[in-house]
């Protein structure tokens, strides 16, 4: 385990009151490492042109309506950090191993999350990036 600790002094402030910092609320936390990474790559297909187009028999979609986006998740064996899953995302996403480039389609937008599973715990945190179906 990994203990990780963060000090900070009181500062002057421009009328010269010496403020107190608040305490850390993380300070006697203990850390642990990551006990694997998971990255879900996002990509969102090219708008088709004529998708807006009226079709008969059956429902079509909404006018003007934001194409939606497909993901794809895959578990990294053997990465030693998060910076080393984040580069194995970016790599990832350069080379079309994204869900819609890889089935030969283009992708207008790319994105890309990681999670990092604790070694001691059945649990997946949430470490880079942000999925672009949810709000910011």
């Amino acid at each position: 385990m990994v203990r990780a600790s963060v000090r900070h002094s009181a500062q002057p402030t421009p009328d010269g009151y010496l403020g107190e910092w608040p305490p850390d609320v993380y300070d006697d936390e203990l850390w642990e490492l990551a006990g694997a990474y998971r990255v879900t790559l996002w990509e969102q297909p090219v708008r088709p042109p004529d998708i807006d187009q009226p079709r008969e028999g059956h429902y079509g979609p909404f006018p003007g309506a934001p194409m939606g986006w497909e993901e794809l998740t895959f578990e990294l064996g053997g990465a030693q950090d998060v910076r080393e899953a984040i580069h194995w995302a970016e790599a990832a996403l350069a080379s079309d191993r994204g869900p819609v480039r890889r089935g030969g389609q283009p992708a207008q937008a790319q994105e890309f999350v990681v999670y990092a599973r604790l070694q001691n715990e059945d649990r997946w945190l949430h470490v880079a990036g942000w999925p672009p179906v949810l709000a910011a």
